[in-house]
């Protein structure tokens, strides 16, 4: 299959694209520019130039690619006239397309830290918060682009982690450096379900060979709350942890990410992706990764760090 990865210099679609190729995808990502297309060449992606934001690029990408990944990271109203151009010229075409999503839009507000009990598989009902309805309504014609001739397909990630990279580990690590100690919210049981990387980015190439157009798909490996790995990285960087509030969450962090990620509960299930797809995850151990594996190698003070 010849398969465009929209994203292909990000953590996710870079290990999307190398999933792809080491089971004989023939691979190319978009580059905005000719340093991240030599980057793309360096991994044997082939370099497509343009940029989200050109009709006639995403046109092309659309006519000329057996299927789609489409993982970049934008605002999500970036997304919406990106989409309309792509599922609008893969109308009728049979082809796959992979959206990335997340489960952010499950979340629940827990500016204490608490631990909720509410989890979601693919099909559950629930209710986004209002800042997040925008993506729930992407995710929403994203799937029904299936009703034109499009096998469209959802995927919604939960926390991704592994080879010392992601969003939410080393933001705990960032903690370290700006107040002396690893941080999380009020008690710190609140959490979001986890996957690797290398996990997910397999589910990525079963869905976009195998996957039910229309459908949604969760991947889990399991669950580890935010004082637990606070105290995995205050262990790797020999500091103590530390609870704070939610609006010194937002001095430390941002009030975008101390809301989506660190104040929130975020549990999942993922149902029909091992039903439809027959994918498990094979990588579990998130707080052993932190203490002796990638990101200790990647943040650990130098005299201090894996050979």
């Amino acid at each position: 299959m010849n398969t465009f990865v929209i994203g292909a210099n990000g953590y996710l679609g870079s290990h999307v694209a190398a999933e792809l190729k080491a089971h004989g995808h023939a691979v190319s990502g978009l580059a905005r520019s000719g340093e991240l297309a030599a980057q793309l060449a360096t991994r044997g992606v082939t370099p497509f130039p343009g940029l989200l934001t050109e009709p006639a690029t995403l046109e092309r990408i659309a006519r000329e690619f057996d299927g789609i990944v489409f993982a970049p990271v934008v605002p999500f109203e970036e997304e919406g006239p990106a989409l309309a151009t792509l599922l609008g010229t893969l109308k009728g075409s049979g082809k796959p397309f992979l959206f990335t999503s997340g489960t952010g839009v499950l979340s629940i507000p827990a500016q204490d830290g608490a631990w909720h009990q509410e989890s979601f598989a693919e099909d559950d009902p629930y209710v986004a918060r209002h800042w997040l309805s925008l993506r729930v309504e992407t995710e929403n014609l994203v799937r029904a682009a299936h009703t034109d001739g499009v096998r469209a397909i959802v995927m919604r990630p939960p926390q991704i982690w592994g080879n010392g990279g992601s969003k939410q580990v080393p933001a705990i690590f960032e903690s370290v450096e700006k107040t002396g100690a690893a941080c999380y919210i009020g008690a710190g049981l609140n959490l979001y379900t986890h996957v690797h990387v290398e996990d997910l980015a397999r589910q990525y190439r079963l869905a976009i060979e195998t996957g039910t157009a229309g459908a949604l798909y969760h991947a889990v490996a399991g669950e580890v709350n935010w004082r637990t790995l606070a105290e995995a990285v205050a262990q790797v960087m020999d500091c103590a942890t530390r609870s704070v509030t939610y609006a010194e969450a937002c001095d430390i962090w941002g009030e975008m990410y101390a809301d989506l990620f660190f104040a929130v509960s975020s549990r999942s299930r993922c149902v029909r992706g091992r039903a439809d797809l027959g994918w498990a995850p094979t990588k579990f151990d998130l707080v052993e990764d932190i203490r002796t594996g990638s990101y200790r190698a990647a943040y650990a003070p130098k005299s201090d760090r894996l050979a």
